[in-house]
């Protein structure tokens, strides 16, 4: 499954399609992009809780109904502030997807294998037969979680990430530019 900074970059690159969508200071409006891309792996912050990192991670959160729950508090915050529900609440879902979208694309080698896409609606857990991006190994234990994700097999899984997600976002970049279109404010 992409480490952060795949899911990152894919949230900046979608920033980078509409600047300026959530708020018109473009590295808050950046901040929020990134955390709705990364948001399904606070799943590990209760695992790293009860000593067990991975207890929930690829659960629930990994799935449909959570982006649709994202999605609807988004939009009622946003609504409160702004007016606004719809896309707001569009935007977040797609992000929060997108990050399901990358993660259905990678090898995984840990049971259950992929990610549960359709709860609550199906238990079943997906995951694609042609992976795109590597796995990523990390201890079971919370003590040397953070520690074990430093190897040279998670550099080379970061290193793809950056080339391919970098890629998007440089050409995401280059065909905003090349259209001449600009964030507000700058």
């Amino acid at each position: 499954m992409p480490l952060p900074v795949g899911h990152a970059l894919a949230g900046i690159a979608a920033q980078q399609v509409r600047p300026g969508f959530f708020f018109r200071n473009r590295w808050l409006d950046a901040a929020l992009f990134v955390l709705l891309s990364v948001l399904p792996d606070a799943d590990f912050l209760p695992g790293l809780l009860r000593g067990r990192p991975n207890l929930y991670h690829h659960g629930a959160f990994h799935s449909i109904g959570a982006a649709l729950a994202v999605a609807a508090l988004a939009g009622g915050l946003f609504f409160l502030r702004t007016k606004r529900f719809w896309p707001p609440a569009a935007v977040s879902f797609l992000l929060f997807g997108f990050h399901l979208f990358l993660d259905y694309f990678s090898l995984d080698l840990v049971a259950p294998f992929g990610l549960p896409l359709l709860w609550p609606f199906s238990g079943r857990y997906f995951i694609s037969a042609r992976p795109f991006f590597s796995n990523i190994t990390r201890s079971a234990r919370s003590g040397d979680f953070f520690p074990s994700l430093f190897n040279r097999h998670n550099l080379e899984a970061a290193m793809q990430e950056i080339v391919i997600l970098g890629g998007l976002l440089a050409a995401v970049v280059a065909l905003r530019l090349l259209l001449g279109k600009r964030s507000p404010g700058e």
